[in-house]
């Protein structure tokens, strides 16, 4: 051989992957070198294949023996059978000087060489060239720097991931329940917050389990919890009686999508209701010009007159019931300042033209209707030509002076729409928004009730259920309007410290009392700030999860956009958010034939796509990959690999990532515990890393059935006082 590292030839070339005969000098899977012995033939180990100046890298993914006879020339004679040594690998980088980077340009030939990976090579793929530093020379170009575990393979050399390119591109962590998956996310946390130059963080855990505080956070005895090293960790349970601290989602921060899946709002008559119901909640509030509301009525209804009057149908008892409905609204007394401001901004539309006007619609259309003299049964008749133009004369004038368009022209509604975070109070919401519209919807002939029940039943089952007072406050009370009630619970999520000052001001405890909403008293009592911030939700209803997780995915988002339009581009992606997701199979699956839209799937795959270029990165964790939304798994570049046991998760897997790891995958299903395949962007190679221990470690741990089995004294288990919780009667 050339040189003491050549151990072979390559015999075919396919690709990405490469076929190489070992020297038949070698006389055991061996090679004595200046640096000592070297192992030949190790899966998941590297070898070399110079090209020129470069030297190609190889990952060894397959060593077969394969024996022949051979026949001698005088065909009188034949030998007997040699073996040949052949080895799969997969070409995965080149080394150009003192560079390693992932990707092949140029290809090796028949019979190139092929060398064992020297120290220096070793060196340059694990990106220890310069062992003495401790820290990233460039903050804006960290490289490999975050240790999480070390190789299998040459167990001299760590394994590191680079920040940038594993949390800011979206990356996945897979692999069988037991396997380890929090544990790697914990100690990839604990190993960036180690980093002495690290100073503040902002990463989110939607805790499904509830793992994650122990692995963060040490419980004194006296029970309180102080946080491990810089961990800076803020712990958010959903436990009802945990009131001080409790997880707390105002339901004014949903959108009019979230309230229509919460609900079951279906399409045709539910959906229309509950959206114009919100409409008019929100614009009701006080601070809200009550005027616009006035605006948005008189518009809706007198169209609707329009619309009824122009139908070749009985429609004269259908448009006196909504003239007459119309006319109760506007000359009630809370009306009065509405019109005071209405006025005061359109002169022409006065209280008394427009209740003449409607006056005058309501007799028309009496007119027009049969009472039968015994049953007093009425019967309403087609309106002639002549009735149509004397109730379009008369609602037309104000249409167009609200409007600025003809009869018959939609316009866009003015005020908050039904997607705006604005406080409204959830009763009157129920008593009065709702009933209103569905009065609207009644006196048009329409039977909104009816169609609506169930909806309206699933509204009052929600609002009375004690298990969704984190939404909507006590089911006997409200939650308090508060200032900066959307900026409070941001700035709580996102672990961003209480500012200096507010203006307005904050609200005072009069107005909003203490446990009301707790992520309220944290602002007060001016946070700091946090690096990690852990929302357990392990205690959360099954049917509201995916409600939950959506809007704080679509909040964090949505912010971050606004963030940078507000702020210029200065700011865009100047906040960097992490969010993990544990347990993502259970709201961000993939949507089979047949199911109902997840909200939550959609919100996630927003993220995937969109969020990267405003800051919010996502890191999915799952035991079931093929359930996972596909779209959300194809954006992650970095994936780490536990073991994966099930056939369809293993198939599944393999389709999202390049093909050229798929011969490494093959070893996914045989990976022992706290063992796992790194590939993508967030590291120099693929690499068969063991996973460095989290220190403290998350709840996960496995029960020991055995151990309980033989206890001689076992710790009596608190059976009524848990059921006293869960029945709602303690706390």
């Amino acid at each position: 051989m050339e040189n003491d590292f050549e151990i072979g030839r390559v015999v075919a070339v396919d690709t990405a992957e490469v076929t190489i005969e070992l020297s038949r000098e070698l006389k055991a899977l061996t090679q004595s070198t200046f640096e000592g012995v070297r192992e030949i033939g190790k899966i998941n180990s590297y070898v070399i294949m110079p090209v020129g100046a470069r030297r190609l890298v190889a990952i060894i993914t397959k060593v077969v023996l394969i024996e022949e006879a051979e026949l001698k020339a005088d065909r009188t004679m034949v030998t007997l059978p040699s073996a040949r040594r052949l080895m799969k690998a997969t070409l995965i980088g080149t080394i150009d000087g003192s560079m390693f980077t992932q990707g092949i340009a140029t290809f090796p030939v028949l019979d190139n060489p092929v060398q064992v990976a020297t120290q220096g090579d070793l060196q340059t793929i694990f990106d220890l060239q310069d062992a003495s530093r401790t820290a990233p020379s460039d903050p804006k170009n960290p490289g490999f720097c975050i240790e999480v575990g070390r190789s299998t393979v040459f167990e001299d050399f760590p394994v590191k991931i680079d920040p940038d390119a594993f949390f800011g591109k979206h990356a996945a962590i897979l692999g069988s329940t037991g396997s380890g998956k929090s544990c790697t996310i914990s100690t990839i946390i604990q190993s960036l917050l180690e980093c002495e130059e690290v100073r503040q963080t902002n990463i989110v855990i939607l805790d499904t389990n509830g793992e994650y505080r122990a692995a963060f956070q040490r419980e004194q005895a006296d029970g309180k919890w102080v946080d491990v090293g810089k961990a800076k960790c803020l712990y958010i349970p959903s436990d009802p009686t945990k009131p001080a601290d409790r997880l707390t989602v105002p339901y004014w921060f949903l959108n009019a999508d979230d309230f229509v899946r919460l609900f079951q709002a279906s399409k045709g008559v539910q959906r229309p209701v509950l959206l114009e119901a919100l409409r008019l909640a929100r614009n009701e509030e006080e601070g809200r010009p009550t005027a616009s509301v006035l605006r948005e009525t008189l518009v809706h209804d007198i169209n609707w007159i329009y619309s009824l009057s122009s139908r070749e149908e009985k429609t004269s008892k259908d448009i006196r019931d909504l003239s007459g409905g119309l006319l109760k609204t506007i000359t009630n007394a809370s009306m009065g300042d509405a019109w005071t401001e209405l006025t005061a901004t359109i002169p022409s539309v006065a209280c008394d033209s427009v209740t003449e006007a409607l006056k005058m619609v309501h007799g028309v259309a009496t007119c027009h209707i049969d009472v039968d003299s015994k049953s007093k049964a009425e019967y309403p008749k087609l309106l002639p030509c002549d009735a149509r133009i004397s109730i379009r004369t008369a609602i037309g004038p104000t249409y167009e002076a609200l409007t600025g368009t003809t009869l018959g022209e939609v316009v866009g509604g003015q005020g908050i729409s039904a997607d705006a975070p604005a406080y409204f109070d959830k009763i009157k919401f129920r008593t009065q928004h709702i009933e209103q519209v569905l009065r609207r919807e009644e006196s048009g002939g329409a039977r909104a009730r009816d169609f609506s029940g169930t909806m309206l039943l699933r509204i009052d089952r929600l609002l009375a259920d004690r298990r969704f007072e984190f939404l909507f406050g006590p089911t006997q009370g409200r939650l308090p309007k508060a200032e900066h009630s959307l900026a409070a619970f941001l700035r709580d999520l996102l672990g961003l410290a209480t500012p200096e000052a507010f203006e307005p001001p904050l609200s005072e405890v009069e107005a909003v009392p203490e446990k009301a909403m707790p992520f309220y008293d944290r602002l007060r009592q001016a946070s700091e700030g946090h690096n990690l911030i852990i929302l357990d939700l392990s205690l959360l209803a099954a049917e509201v999860l995916e409600n939950v997780t959506a809007l704080i995915g679509r909040l964090i988002l949505e912010f971050m956009q606004r963030l940078g339009e507000h702020g210029g581009e200065n700011l865009r992606g100047s906040l960097p958010v992490v969010l993990i997701l544990e347990e993502a199979q259970n709201y961000i699956h993939e949507q089979r034939f047949g199911d109902d839209e997840s909200i939550s799937r959609v919100v996630f795959e927003r993220i995937a796509r969109e969020g990267r270029k405003y800051g919010l990165s996502l890191v999915v964790s799952s035991q079931r990959p093929s359930e996972l939304s596909k779209t959300v798994l194809s954006q992650c570049s970095s994936f780490i690999v536990h073991r994966l046991q099930n056939p369809e998760d293993l198939r599944y897997f393999k389709e999202i990532v390049p093909g050229i790891y798929g011969p490494l995958l093959a070893q996914v299903s045989a990976l022992a515990p706290q063992t796992a395949l790194i590939l993508g962007e967030c590291v120099r190679a693929p690499m068969l890393a063991r996973i460095r221990e989290a220190r403290p470690t998350p709840r996960s741990r496995d029960p020991k059935f055995y151990a309980y089995w033989v206890n001689a004294d076992p710790k009596p288990v608190p059976v009524e006082a848990v059921c006293r919780k869960w029945e709602g009667k303690d706390g």
